[in-house]
């Protein structure tokens, strides 16, 4: 039987700033517990933030085959492929996401800014504007949005998104420089 007091500790003592000790003590964790899917995931995030990210990777892909439902390996898996443009990877994953948790706010704005990257901005405008009406505060999404339209030479339509975004969270500079850019 698995010590969840041990692994919450751990845990905690990472969130607490004791991020190589921790990842070395749930390493250890895993070898006692090596079928603890909570640990292996935690262990994924840990190698993420930590910049191990064949250890993550590899990690998540093994929960994945384990818990079929298990969304949150996806969607951090997903996330390291758009980081490192590896956008078909992340689509694939992004969409397996969506089956699992239907309109997910975040997977959704996520899809739209991944096909705007394959250049299919068209595609992901009816993402996007689902994922906005699900989240009217998500800046990121704004943003998104504002991408899209520039790329579908709505210019005028970005100009007023990059305004919101900007309004919604002044300190997001993203939307300045995408601003700035549709302004030219």
């Amino acid at each position: 039987k698995k010590n969840i007091n041990r692994l919450n500790e751990i845990i905690k003592n990472f969130h607490d700033g004791n991020k190589e000790e921790s990842y070395n003590n749930l390493k250890d964790y895993i070898k006692i517990y090596p079928n603890d899917l909570v640990a292996l995931y935690n262990f994924a995030y840990m190698s993420e933030i930590l910049n191990k990210l064949e250890v993550a990777i590899k990690n998540y892909v093994f929960i994945i085959n384990q818990d079929k439902n298990h969304w949150q390996s996806r969607f951090n898996l997903y996330l390291i492929f758009i980081k490192s443009k590896k956008y078909k990877e992340a689509l694939k994953l992004i969409n397996e996401v969506l089956k699992i948790k239907n309109d997910y706010q975040p997977a959704l704005r996520d899809r739209a800014l991944t096909k705007y990257y394959l250049g299919k901005p068209d595609e992901g405008l009816s993402d996007i504007l689902k994922s906005i009406n699900l989240n009217q505060k998500d800046y990121i999404a704004l943003n998104v949005l504002g991408l899209i339209y520039g790329s579908l030479k709505q210019n005028l339509e970005a100009k007023k998104v990059f305004e919101k975004a900007i309004k919604v969270n002044p300190n997001y500079f993203p939307s300045y420089n995408n601003y700035g850019n549709c302004l030219q």
